[in-house]
């Protein structure tokens, strides 16, 4: 055990039993709410509409940042100063919409499908004139 001399610690006493009722009131609350913690790790695994867009937004600007950086220094190591940086650039932008366009497919897929006879309210009237 740890040596307790010369602080106001000590190994036995109430502090112990104070500390086991506690951990059982806690153990005791979560076990009364149960929904609570699954309801807080369900919102925790989805994300909000600006979550979405702000991943999107810097896939987009870091695949233009990295292709760009990536020409300029090509450019310094050969001395063709725009070539390089300019082509990359337009790859990086290129990229950068593919990067988007994946990552609104795989939130579309991962999306809950939407019940198809909730969309279009059945028309079962006669339209004979």
């Amino acid at each position: 055990m740890a040596d307790f001399k010369g602080t106001k610690r000590s190994n036995s006493g109430s502090n112990g039993s104070e500390t086991g009722e506690l951990g059982k009131k806690i153990r005791q609350a979560r076990s009364e709410r149960p929904g609570i913690a699954a309801a807080s790790a369900m919102r925790q695994n989805e994300m909000t509409g600006a979550g979405r867009a702000l991943r999107m937004a810097s896939e987009f600007v870091a695949a233009i940042i990295v292709a760009t950086a990536l020409g300029y220094a090509l450019d310094a190591i050969f001395g063709t100063q725009p070539i390089f940086m300019i082509v990359l650039m337009l790859l990086g932008f290129a990229a950068g919409v593919l990067n988007v366009s994946r990552a609104a497919a795989e939130m579309n897929a991962a999306a809950p499908k939407p019940d198809p006879d909730k969309l279009v309210p059945v028309d079962d009237d006669d339209d004979d004139y």
